[in-house]
């Protein structure tokens, strides 16, 4: 493969000289094939030969393709995981505090008059002006 590297790329018209630095990268034997002016004649079993290593090249390819995939997947999930974790911890301080503050004289007295405020009113006023 060192041979295709170093003479590549070629220009066009270069057909043979790239097909015979394919047959060196494949490391065939040269009484298996023989080079014609417009064609390259193969051995009996060397067509099967070289369909399995494309085979082989294929199946790598998309084992790395799918690698990708499941890893980003993957991660995409556990991301999902991690902010359902926050929400959780978020939803239970939340109930530790409500518990602890329910019976607080100075909790209940604000959560009675806090509807009273003209600052709330306003607030609600707003809330339905951007509704319409």
């Amino acid at each position: 493969s060192s041979g295709i590297n170093a003479e590549w790329p070629l220009r066009p018209g270069d057909g043979m000289k790239a097909t015979q630095l394919l047959v060196e990268a494949l490391q065939l034997e040269s009484n298996s094939y023989r080079m014609g002016h417009s064609k390259i004649f193969l051995r009996a079993g060397i067509i099967g030969y070289l369909e399995d290593l494309r085979d082989q090249r294929v199946k790598t390819v998309l084992i790395g393709f799918q690698t990708l995939a499941r890893g980003w997947l993957a991660r995409k999930r556990f991301r999902k995981l991690l902010d359902m974790r926050v929400g959780v911890m978020v939803a239970q301080r939340s109930t530790r505090q409500y518990f602890v503050l329910r019976k607080w004289q100075w909790w209940r007295l604000f959560t009675k008059v806090k509807p009273l405020l003209s600052v709330s009113r306003q607030e609600e006023e707003i809330k339905e002006k951007r509704k319409k």
